[in-house]
This record gives C-alpha cells, structure tokens and sequence, in this order.
C-alpha cells in the first residue's frame, strides 16, 4: 500500500499549506518563509489567514502561527478556489455563500434581461441557467450535501423559477410542475449529474494525480 503526504497545493501565485497539528504547521511555515526570503519573496500577512479543523468532540484553540514575528490571523471560514472551507468541516458556509452569489446574479439579470418583454420565455430561461444555475453550483463536484443543502438550493431554484414563471405562491402549483413548464431538471439531479462527471473525469486520470489518490485513499495521521 503506498503513502503520499500532501503537506501543499499550489495554485497560480497562491499556496495553502496543511498539517496535522500547530507545530508542524509552524513548521511548514517557517520552511516556506524562508524560501520566500531566499528568492526575494515576500508573504504579505495581511492576505495570509490561518484555520484549524479540530476533530469532532475536540475542542477548539486559536492557532498561533506566526511568520517573521507577527502572527497570522485565524478565522473560521476560507476561501481556496472560490470555494469557502469552514472550520467545523461542513459546507453549510458554503452553500449560504452560493446562494447568495446566485441571488445576486439574478439580480443583476432581472431588469435587462428576465423582465424585459421583447425576450422570449425561452432565452430567459437559457440565460438563467448559463449564468445563475453555474453560479449557484460552482464547486458542487467535491460536496458532501446533507438533505437540509439540498432543500436550501432547491427552494432558491424553485423560487428563481416561479418569478421568471409569474407564478404566486398562492397559485398552489406543485414543485414538478413548475419544473415541466420550465423544462428544467431539478437542481439536486443537475447537480449529481455535476458530481458524478467529475468523478469519471478523476477516475480516468494517471495514478500519479493527486486528485486521483485523493478519491481512492484513505486519510491517516501524518508522520
């Protein structure tokens, strides 16, 4: 059985390191720092935030890392990728923030586009899920949804739907019919249509992919 420890992902001018405990990530820090100062680099603190997931029934200490003397700020929630990672390990803070860049990109589109009377039902409708349905999927591939994600995202698409639809909440009309007049497939099945590419996609990779060994491997404490 082989083992591979990932201890960074690089990403353009970004780096995010990892570990298993606050020394060895002061650790990887320091490493880090001082290759920046040999290249003539500099970490800018300000842009640099710390998160600690403590494992379940663990309770939480603010991590104290630091780099050059000062110390990196620790917060609850980071965005890696345009995806938020939370520190209690759920996507709730993710899905909350997909909806409201979803809602906001609806916005945006209402007064040029939804409302305006010389668009056909139809193009409204292409336009919504090119710009609105991306926006509120971005970075489903790699959630783990409960039923209370699927709802939430599922009343935001049904609700977005009745209004291009003109339909009132006191025409009583039934979710699937608001999907057949749409011709639209439910978000939940776009969105295991999305999960399910991405893992035939991985699947097919080289066995020297990291996102490959991460979908076949078993997580273990680091040495």
């Amino acid at each position: 059985m082989n083992e591979t420890v990932v201890r960074d992902f690089l990403f353009a001018n970004d780096c995010a390191l990892n570990a298993s405990d606050e020394q060895k990530m002061q650790q990887h820090m320091d490493m880090l720092s001082s290759a920046c100062d040999y290249f003539g680099l500099t970490i800018s603190t300000k842009k640099t935030e710390v998160m600690y997931q403590p494992a379940p029934g663990k309770q939480y200490q603010e991590p104290q890392i630091q780099v050059n003397g000062q110390t990196l700020q620790a917060v609850d929630t980071f965005t890696y990728l345009g995806s938020t990672l939370s520190r209690n390990a759920t996507i709730d803070a993710d899905i909350n923030y997909r909806i409201s860049k979803a809602s906001s990109a609806f916005g945006r589109l209402r007064k040029n586009v939804l409302e305006r009377h010389g668009i056909s039902l139809e193009k409204k409708l292409k336009v919504y899920r090119a710009v609105v349905i991306t926006s509120l999927l971005y970075g489903c591939e790699i959630w783990t949804a409960y039923r209370r994600h699927e709802r939430q995202i599922n009343h935001f698409h049904l609700r977005c739907l009745c209004n291009l639809l003109h339909i009132r909440w006191q025409d009583k009309v039934p979710d699937t019919e608001v999907l057949k007049k749409a011709d639209i497939p439910s978000v939940i099945t776009t969105m295991h249509k999305s999960q399910l590419r991405w893992t035939r996609h991985v699947s097919r990779m080289p066995d020297n992919r990291i996102p490959k060994q991460f979908l076949y491997s078993e997580l273990s404490h680091e040495k």
